[in-house]
């Protein structure tokens, strides 16, 4: 039996997403949450026999106490208030102390490259090197990146069923395409033609995460890029004009435009945050907004994630 504790757990969106995956798998894999003190614990939460465990992450021995036992330690908190580098630095350090074989940093974003790039993501390079030193001081100890791209739960805003099409995503910010209101805000490379874009339900994130968690020591990668579907956002606009009957309105942003836009932006959630995101994806690099399908390619037996027109289709038809 894997116990794997999930800081952040209690997260409505990839946390619940995570937790319901591994439940799945109930005589290999044990679910334990790992939550603030002063966090309630939900109601999703409080009607199964899941553990949670009650902690202050500033607190290493608090960690170090709630982390007995436990052989993966995976982190999904969102700080957007600047303490990232310093929960994870507690969550990891407390962690090897308490013996974990494996941990995994609050990424399922965009990839590796585009880490050096997106301020809110920058701390993550320094968590990446404290794996790095782990793994050399500790040979059997492995740790991993889950990176899928974008959401594809942000086509779900305003559904008829908008609770279950977004799936616990809550964001104020309606990035590229409104589908309830049929507007789309698109932004152009260099050279004017139309990125592409990785997309992945968080459910299909969920059950690849679980999943990964069944491999056998030694097999982890570094970088386990997830793939729903890539494809031209253009495509998207298609296929939700295909369902809903109707043409969306498209803007076309230039890149010159795009990047003149963050020069000296003062806001750095959504603003900053979403306009670094909107550069990254007019890059259109594999390994930023791209996502090389490594994970896809490891677990061949699992159900195939949903696709952009079988996710519209749900929920928009």
């Amino acid at each position: 039996m894997i116990t794997i504790a999930i800081a952040g757990g209690t997260s409505p969106g990839i946390g619940r997403a995570i937790v319901t995956a591994i439940q799945k798998y109930p005589t290999q894999l044990k679910p334990i949450i790992i939550s603030r003190s002063a966090s309630p614990t939900p109601a999703w939460l409080q009607n199964t026999d899941i553990e949670v465990r009650k902690v202050e992450y500033t607190s290493e021995d608090l960690l170090f106490k709630a982390l007995q036992g436990v052989h993966t330690l995976l982190c999904t908190l969102l700080a957007q208030d600047g303490t990232s580098l310093r929960t994870h630095t507690a969550l990891l350090t407390a962690g090897l102390r308490a013996g974990i074989s494996r941990f995994v940093p609050a990424e399922f974003g965009s990839g590796l490259s585009s880490l050096s790039h997106i301020s809110m993501f920058a701390p993550l390079l320094e968590i990446h090197a404290a794996c790095q030193n782990a793994k050399h001081s500790n040979p059997n100890f492995e740790w991993t990146a889950f990176r899928l791209g974008l959401f594809m739960n942000y086509l779900g805003y305003g559904a008829a069923d908008e609770v279950t099409a977004l799936n616990g995503l809550q964001d104020s910010w309606v990035p590229y395409w409104d589908v309830k209101n049929m507007v789309a805000k698109l932004p152009l490379r260099k050279d004017g033609g139309v990125p592409r874009i990785s997309l992945m339900e968080i459910g299909d994130v969920g059950r690849y995460v679980a999943v990964a968690c069944l491999l056998p020591a030694g097999e982890w990668r570094e970088d386990f890029g997830m793939v729903g579907q890539t494809v031209r956002m253009d495509e998207v606009v298609r296929i939700v004009e295909e369902v809903r009957g109707r043409k969306m309105r498209v803007e076309w942003r230039r890149y010159e435009d795009v990047v003149r836009e963050m020069e000296g932006e003062k806001v750095v959630y959504p603003n900053k945050f979403w306009g670094q995101i909107e550069e990254m994806v007019a890059r259109d690099e594999v390994g930023e907004g791209v996502m090389e399908p490594v994970l896809n390619g490891i677990l061949k037996e699992v159900e195939r994630p949903m696709s952009v027109e079988k996710y519209v289709r749900k929920f928009w038809a």
